[in-house]
């Protein structure tokens, strides 16, 4: 089994004031535990995270740290296995960001999808169910978290 932490995932866990913070620190436990195998994030879902991060929270050191989470450095688990988004896996994102314009991806989620079509990946962890529900297999961190 494998997995894909979206986003969302890592903005709430670190800003404590998200109001998604407790499900995704409890579904992120799960994650990190190896209850769902192994745990996926790209390098665009690093930049999201981070910029997000930093823009919601007005704070560097906020921003470092999610994306120390990512990355396994510091005091974080290295657990994560980080993906770089080949120029292969780039075009595939084009195409689905182009083949589902019906749906509210963003080009990080259409990424995201070609990763997992690509890696034959069972699941994404995400908040989003508008953006992934009927492309790709989705574990919702309240179901998880409970």
């Amino acid at each position: 089994m494998s997995v894909v932490i979206d986003t969302g995932l890592f903005y709430a866990v670190q800003n404590e004031r998200a109001t998604n913070h407790d499900t995704a620190k409890r579904a992120l436990s799960h994650v990190f535990s190896g209850e769902f195998g192994q745990p996926y994030a790209t390098d665009f879902v690093y930049d999201e995270t981070v910029t997000l991060v930093r823009s919601r929270t007005n704070s560097f050191r906020e921003a470092t740290h999610a994306g120390n989470r990512i990355l396994g450095r510091a005091d974080y688990p290295d657990v994560v296995e980080f993906v770089t988004v080949s120029k292969t896996l780039f075009k595939e994102s084009i195409e689905i960001f182009e083949r589902y314009r019906d749906h509210a991806l963003s080009f990080t989620d259409a990424s995201t999808i070609a990763l997992v079509k690509n890696r034959d990946i069972d699941f994404v962890l995400a908040f989003d169910d508008d953006d992934f529900d009927g492309v790709v297999s989705r574990l919702a961190p309240a179901e998880i978290a409970a």
